[in-house]
């Protein structure tokens, strides 16, 4: 069902996008997997040439501009990219007493790093087919609970970040996708007391973010989802095959 599709998925070294990368490949995409750590990247990879990977680190201009070269030697185009990179910062601490170095930090991968490599996609996703841009969010962006911090702040502006994308770009479509609680390394660093075999684990809330990238998704841009509601259903639901890519 997405064969022929190119998409972006970044903080594929681990968790959510690790999962999202290997789905997307299953399905038929072409897919530039962008995380920080080359070995495990490598290791998902091994196999399949559907996966290529792109090592860096999307705080800084030169690991931004590796994604966009990556893609320009490729094809030029992309069809989606799906922001899943990002870092908790510290847990359980008050705004009143929350660290500076930390507060930037998370800021800097969960926002400014999404809004920054998006302007290096911008042209590629604008040469690609129905494009689409997916933005993980958070339950405590959508509604903040104390001692989340910077992650609940930043979480909350990126949805905005999404809203104002959608409408600003016409051509394309924006979602904000919250995957709820999820088997992953940074949800058993807030939750260390938390049993992870009664959540999800990242390949069960793929279907959602299957559906998304598709060119004939129904879901109008700018919608605010959750991956949760489409855990065990199928992906294409409703949507015709032939009219994929």
């Amino acid at each position: 069902m997405l064969a022929g599709r190119r998409i972006v998925v970044t903080g594929a070294s681990s968790g959510i996008g690790r999962a999202l990368a290997v789905a997307y490949a299953g399905h038929g995409a072409e897919v530039y997997a962008v995380g920080r750590d080359a070995e495990r990247l490598a290791a998902m990879a091994r196999g399949t040439s559907r996966i290529h990977t792109v090592e860096a680190d999307l705080t800084t201009a030169t690991g931004r501009r590796a994604v966009a070269t990556t893609i320009e030697h490729r094809s030029g185009a992309i069809d989606a990219a799906v922001h899943c990179a990002g870092l908790l910062g510290v847990p359980g601490v008050a705004l009143a007493a929350y660290p500076e170095a930390e507060w930037r930090a998370v800021l800097e991968i969960n926002l400014t790093a999404v809004q920054l490599l998006h302007q290096q996609l911008a042209p590629a996703l604008d040469a690609g087919t129905s494009p689409v841009v997916i933005a993980i969010s958070s339950t405590v962006g959508r509604m903040p609970r104390p001692g989340w911090g910077i992650y609940a702040v930043s979480k909350h502006a990126l949805e905005g970040w999404v809203a104002l994308l959608a409408a600003e770009w016409p051509q394309g479509r924006v979602y904000s996708v919250n995957p709820g609680g999820t088997r992953t390394p940074m949800r058993a660093t807030a939750l260390p007391r938390e049993d992870p075999a009664t959540i999800p684990a990242p390949e069960d809330i793929t279907p959602l973010f299957l559906r998304l990238v598709h060119q004939a998704a129904p879901e109008p841009t700018g919608a605010v989802l959750e991956a949760r509601d489409w855990t065990g259903r199928d992906p294409w639901e409703g949507i015709a095959p032939s009219a994929d890519a």
